[in-house]
């Protein structure tokens, strides 16, 4: 049964990889232009000026990109903060158990955070993008006020959770490392809402400098929860405290940076009509990101219920396939404001829509073809070999081909938030996570691998889900022009 996962696995990342050299060969006009002159110049030929000026690209299409250069950009440093630490962490320690616990505690820190917020967020970006002085007078306050409320109650939620935690993976450490969490997502709950003032007024590069921030802050604390004595508390305590002072650290210098900025009204009034118009919108984004981010963590916490050890090598999958994870990630922060700019002309919302997607794959098809078929070595080099079994290969490849299927619905999700439809991110999400959540618990416990059969399995029928709503709403893409450069 191994040997024929791996032999169908690695005969579809050939076929990935041969796709897009054919579909290269079928469209020279894939190459950019600068490339395409350099290659006639080279080989004597003169550069075709019709073809020049034909794919040259415009305004619209150019602020794409350069703008999800720069959030790429960000997201690219905080996966390799993040690889960074976990490599450390794993030298460190040195002990695949221990690695294992922390990593789990990391897993659930990363499903707690998805419920912060509230979908006020999401919110403050629509607001930003299409109404910026009426963001900085009124929604600002209401988003800060009520994501920070929604983190207070989180906390304290959180705490009573906290045995009951420890004791369903039978890890006593727990209890007090996920209490002490409690810091960080409060102070979470506030620097999200500074950073989306910025993502809604389509300041990237600021955006990104605090994505980064956040990761550094947040892994620094991580190591020096590993590296410091911990004194009277235990190594997952210690973390988790020294997480929460990075996460401090950070909301004080996003809240200067706003202050600086935007110099919002912080003390006001919370009309109640404008906590419901924020929610009316937030919520099922908010309800749709929760699906759609949360079955990663689900699925390592499942597992991790039965093997502490798997739960490692399921973390540096996940850590290898984060990196072409971050092309659809930078497209998705673009998307939103970009596509919500134009919300009012459909066509031109569709080709801001389509100019998205066909970029996002261009990128993600041969970098997810690259991992897959070379697994073993990417994770060797990265983690060490004892990190290396039999099934990290299975596990890497799948991971790598449920980034490249959730891409069609992650991106979906913000073209329709763009126009104000929020409600296929919900649905389309929950079609990508109903089959992990049933299928999952069931599984885990007797093979690992085919857990991730089935997440990755969601994620396809997710992806059919999310075309299906595209006709559903009547916002049908150019798909021909999502494949291949065509106008």
């Amino acid at each position: 049964m191994k040997s024929e996962s791996h032999a169908s696995l690695e005969l579809l990342s050939y076929a990935s990889l041969f796709s897009f050299f054919l579909v290269c060969q079928a469209d020279k006009r894939l190459i950019p232009c600068e490339l395409k002159t350099t290659l006639d110049l080279t080989y004597g030929k003169e550069a075709d000026p019709v073809l020049t000026n034909r794919i040259k690209l415009t305004e619209t299409q150019q602020f794409l990109l350069r703008n999800v250069s720069i959030i790429g950009l960000g997201l690219f440093i905080n996966q390799m903060l993040q690889t960074v630490g976990s490599i450390v962490l794993a030298r460190e320690l040195n002990d695949p158990d221990k690695f294992g616990e922390v990593n789990l505690l990391l897993q659930i820190f990363g499903m707690a955070s998805l419920f912060l917020n509230f979908g006020f967020n999401s919110s403050l970006i629509y607001a930003f993008s299409r109404k910026p002085l009426e963001a900085v007078q009124m929604n600002f306050r209401v988003a800060f006020a009520g994501s920070t409320m929604f983190g207070l109650l989180f906390g304290i939620l959180l705490c009573a959770l906290a045995p009951v935690l420890a004791n369903y993976y039978h890890l006593p450490a727990l209890r007090g490392a996920i209490m002490l969490s409690a810091i960080m997502f409060i102070f979470n709950s506030m620097l999200n809402i500074g950073v989306a003032s910025f993502s809604g007024n389509r300041d990237f590069g600021t955006q990104a400098f605090f994505m980064v921030t956040t990761t550094a802050l947040s892994t620094l604390g991580m190591i020096l929860g590993v590296l410091l004595p911990p004194g009277p508390l235990n190594l997952l305590e210690n973390i988790s405290l020294w997480m929460g002072v990075g996460a401090l650290l950070t909301a004080f210098i996003i809240c200067l940076k706003v202050e600086r900025v935007h110099k919002p009204k912080w003390f006001g009034a919370l009309p109640m009509q404008e906590v419901r118009s924020m929610l009316a919108y937030g919520l099922p984004s908010w309800a749709g990101n929760i699906a759609k981010a949360f079955q990663q963590p689900f699925l390592v916490m499942m597992v991790g219920s039965s093997s502490v050890l798997a739960v490692g090598y399921l973390a540096n999958g996940f850590r290898i396939t984060g990196f072409i994870g971050i092309i659809t990630w930078a497209f998705m922060i673009v998307t939103l404001p970009f596509v919500a700019e134009s919300a009012q002309d459909r066509e031109e919302s569709k080709r801001r829509g389509t100019s998205c997607i066909r970029y996002n794959n261009l990128l993600l098809y041969p970098l997810t073809a690259l991992i897959c078929l070379f697994p073993d070595q990417i994770n060797g080099f990265l983690f060490g070999n004892s990190y290396t079994t039999g099934d990290s290969a299975t596990y890497i490849r799948l991971m790598a081909l449920g980034v490249l299927f959730s891409s069609v619905g992650r991106l979906g999700g913000s073209i329709m938030a763009g126009i104000g439809k929020t409600k296929s991110n919900f649905w389309v999400m929950i079609a990508a996570g109903i089959f992990v959540v049933i299928f999952v618990p069931l599984v885990a416990a007797k093979s690992a691998v085919l857990a991730v059969w089935i997440y990755t399995g969601g994620w396809a029928v997710s992806a059919l889900t999310m075309v299906g709503f595209y006709y559903a709403e009547k916002f049908p893409m150019d798909w021909w022009n999502c494949l291949l450069y065509t106008s």
